[in-house]
């Protein structure tokens, strides 16, 4: 076989690899042979057919296998023996290349690739990036001991409601049954429930007395759209069961349940826990507005010189439903896709981010004690745990999504040591307001393209395995290594 390549200068190159009979003629005669053996040919026991009509029935395909197989790891060694760095997928240059099955003798193969566009990140040249830090409220500390509260409260059956947040379960009409919150209805309707025993009734109009039309609609145990317009849902209530919570009273024991690890003895200290807890909560949805903000900057910041022809014949060859015109209209999207492709990269070259499996097992572990013990959890429920982690690493699509969240937030936090940061801070209602602007500013500024969060190649160990990210904008899929018999053309007769 013979191998022409030349170093040019820029960043498309081109390699042609020359395949005479001498290089497949073995392979070829060890491939009918093997047939041969195999085949049941009418007329003939197994293994005992001519060769000649072996050959006129398999030859044609099997060469077509060989030839494959001999450009497809010439193609690999290449690549492998020059370390070369490339992107994407080489290509094949079809007017370059000489193919003709019917009159087999010498194949031309020719491809053109690009190597990888060198980025050079330099922190100190980019611009400020701001990061939202999340500070509890008293209000919002208070309304979460409040649910506390509630969790570790006292569930009662009292003989007539007591107040306007208790809850009842009521008939009406002639057989139907319905369970309210009084908290889901006015201050003036839930009113009317207040001293009313079991069997006792009141008489409301729903669609006034309801707070919303989703509250209305649970109700009726019915698809919000199924309400009837201008109906006012008149019901004459009879109550069926009451439903009181005593509040837990905030003490040792409260501190106990509420806070099993020990570290909550008195109510300053209850409130610190739950703004770290309630902090706890606003981490991954910060982490992914800071990652899109930074993602941006990055990509309008960082040059990332790009071969625009190569990538568009990349993307038609790989998306097969794709039309010129199509391209032309998302190709923006997707090259700040590749450019974050190239960026990310560098990043994790220097940066050394690695996502474990055991990182996903210790995240199960952690979301199961919290949102499944609790309180509750002790020692002796170690090997259940084990096992719903073990379960939950079977299911590759959550494994990747955790992978992917646990991905984002050690790359948040790499960046934030190396970028410009400016902090902001708030709560809750101002973390909201702080994305909505975030959103909009990104949309009235210049108009680009937003790119999407393509994956690039990370680190991951085990059973987290690479892992593509939500994205928002089309994905560029990934061509199967090239075949090359079967993307040239053939030499005219």
């Amino acid at each position: 076989m013979n191998i022409k390549h030349e170093n040019v200068p820029g960043l498309l190159q081109e390699v042609v690899f020359e395949i005479s009979k001498e290089d497949y003629a073995a392979n070829l005669e060890a491939a009918l042979k093997k047939q041969r053996r195999a085949v049941a040919v009418p007329g003939f026991r197994v293994g005992n057919a001519p060769m000649g009509m072996i050959k006129k029935m398999y030859e044609p395909t099997l060469l077509v296998q060989e030839v494959d197989k001999l450009v497809n790891e010439a193609m690999a060694n290449f690549i492998k023996d020059n370390n070369i760095q490339y992107i994407l997928e080489p290509l094949p240059v079809e007017e370059k290349s000489k193919v003709d099955f019917q009159n087999p003798d010498t194949f031309v193969f020719a491809y053109e690739y690009s190597l990888r566009p060198a980025v050079e990140v330099d922190y100190s040249k980019l611009p400020v990036v701001k990061d939202f830090r999340y500070v509890a409220s008293e209000e919002e500390i208070d309304r979460q001991v409040d649910q506390l509260r509630e969790r570790y409260g006292n569930y009662t059956t009292p003989e007539s409601v007591l107040t306007d947040k208790d809850n009842v379960s009521v008939k009406f009409g002639e057989d139907k049954t319905g369970y309210i919150f009084l908290k889901d209805l006015t201050e003036k309707a839930a009113k009317k429930f207040v001293g009313k025993k079991v069997k006792e009734t009141v008489k409301l109009k729903l669609r006034e007395a309801f707070t919303s039309e989703s509250t209305l609609a649970r109700f009726y145990r019915v698809d919000v759209k199924e309400l009837e317009e201008g109906n006012a849902y008149e019901e004459e209530l009879t109550i069926d069961y009451i439903g009181h919570l005593d509040l837990a009273e905030i003490n040792e024991e409260f501190f106990k349940k509420a806070f099993p690890d020990g570290n909550v003895k008195d109510e300053k200290s209850m409130r610190e826990g739950v703004a770290k807890m309630m902090a706890q909560q606003y981490e991954t949805p910060i982490n992914q507005r800071f990652m899109n903000d930074a993602i941006e900057m990055l990509i309008d910041n960082v040059p990332v010189e790009m071969p625009d022809d190569f990538v568009k014949r990349y993307i038609m060859v790989a998306q097969k439903d794709m039309t010129q015109e199509k391209l032309e209209t998302e190709y923006p999207q997707y090259k700040r896709a590749f450019q974050w492709q190239l960026i990310e990269s560098k990043l994790l070259e220097e940066n050394d981010v690695q996502v474990t499996g055991d990182d996903v097992r210790g995240y199960f572990r952690q979301y199961f004690i919290d949102n499944y013990f609790g309180a509750i959890y002790s020692k002796e429920m170690e090997p259940r745990i084990d096992e719903m982690v073990k379960e939950a690493m079977k299911n590759q699509d959550t494994v990747k999504q955790v992978y992917d969240m646990l991905f984002d937030m050690k790359l948040a936090n790499k960046l934030r040591d190396k970028l410009n940061i400016e902090i902001v801070e708030g709560d809750g209602q101002a973390f909201m307001t702080y994305v909505t602007k975030s959103e909009e500013g990104a949309e009235a500024a210049a108009k680009k393209p937003k790119a999407k969060k393509a994956p690039a190649k990370k680190a991951v160990k085990e059973e987290a395995a690479e892992a593509p990210k939500e994205e928002k904008a089309p994905k560029a899929k990934t061509p199967a290594k090239p075949k090359a018999t079967k993307k040239t053309t053939k030499k005219e007769e």
